[in-house]
């Protein structure tokens, strides 16, 4: 199956009426081209995703915004105090892939109800750290994504809004193939940078990650190179196997283990020869999951603190960790994927 990657997110901060407004005036330009909405659905949508940020997550919070598929992902992200369980009917936090029943009233679950019913993806994740709202609007819940597959990312360049130098990819199948390239610096040389990486993992099938490492390293030269971390995962063997090249970091989750990924020193691109690989070996079983993060989230991030995240969507639970663990002043991604289904 073909290698399927995502464009960067746009951060819209939301504090005053006016920020919605502008907020969902972005929101109509991005669905003019994106043939599975209904007209007005997504304008709809980011209203009331801003709306509630204004009015109940004080000091407000940010959406997220970017094209997926023929459609648009909305994520909702705040630091408020968090929804109670009857705000949605289920308790807080534990909603993975149930829609919870209808909210009678006003308030804010009034408003989300809006939004999941236009959404064919909703989830959500709240505690009292604050509030993360998933919404997909589209044809499909995840283009692409065969049985047994999920994964998300969240990718928001420097300052909310520009190219991004960071860049993601997954090539699901058997094995299931990721990575997370950073080009160095920021700005449109690092995005030509990431691209030229992602590129060359879409156009050759991954058979190991030396070669891909070594394809990566040829398809960055002339640019200013950069940063990369790659796992091939084989579900039939219960094994995965891991490099990377600079300091991209991650872990794989299986119930209460977490293996960490290592990162190498090097640079791919560059005129010097291609980095020495040292690859990592570790189980993988189904339900297991594969966080992978750029540099723009912090080393000590972590997944204990946040209870129960792995249930949930993986473009929610990415957009966790970095509204937790993410830079201002870079670039930043984190990828996640998950197998949820057992495959022969």
């Amino acid at each position: 199956m073909a290698a399927l990657s995502e464009s960067e997110h746009r951060r819209h901060a939301i504090g005053a009426e006016e920020d919605v407004g502008a907020l969902r005036r972005a929101v109509a330009r991005l669905a003019a081209g994106q043939h599975a909405l209904r007209e007005g659905v997504a304008e709809l949508v980011a209203t009331e995703l801003g709306t509630n940020l204004l009015r109940h997550a004080l000091p407000g919070g940010y959406v997220l915004v970017r094209k997926t598929g023929d459609g648009i992902e909305l994520i909702s992200v705040d630091h408020g105090p968090g929804m109670t369980a009857a705000a949605l009917g289920s308790p807080a936090g534990t909603v993975p892939s149930t829609v919870p029943p209808p909210y009678r009233g006003g308030g804010l679950g009034a408003g989300l109800n809006v939004v999941r019913r236009n959404a064919v993806e909703f989830d959500w994740y709240s505690t009292r750290r604050g509030t993360v709202v998933y919404a997909r609007l589209g044809s499909s819940p995840e283009p692409g994504a065969p049985a047994g597959w999920r994964f998300g990312g969240i990718n928001v360049p420097l300052g909310g809004d520009g190219e991004s130098g960071d860049a993601w990819a997954v090539a699901p199948g058997r094995p299931t193939a990721a990575l997370v390239v950073d080009g160095l610096g920021h700005g449109p040389g690092a995005a030509a940078a990431s691209r030229a990486a992602i590129t060359s993992f879409e156009h050759a099938p991954v058979t190991g990650l030396d070669r891909l490492l070594r394809h990566t390293h040829e398809a960055m030269r002339g640019t200013r190179g950069g940063v990369l971390g790659a796992c091939l995962i084989d579900p039939a063997r219960r094994e995965f196997a891991y490099a990377a090249v600079g300091n991209i970091t991650g872990r794989v989750v299986t119930g209460t283990r977490s293996v960490h990924l290592l990162d190498r020193p090097g640079t791919l691109g560059t005129h010097l020869p291609v980095p020495s690989l040292r690859l990592q070996h570790g189980p993988w079983e189904p339900g297991s999951a594969l966080v992978l993060v750029s540099d723009g989230i912090r080393s000590g991030w972590n997944l204990e603190d946040h209870p129960r995240l792995l249930d949930h969507h993986p473009s929610l639970i990415a957009a966790v960790l970095h509204r937790e663990y993410g830079r201002p002043n870079d670039d930043a991604t984190v990828l996640v994927v998950r197998q949820v289904a057992h495959m022969a």
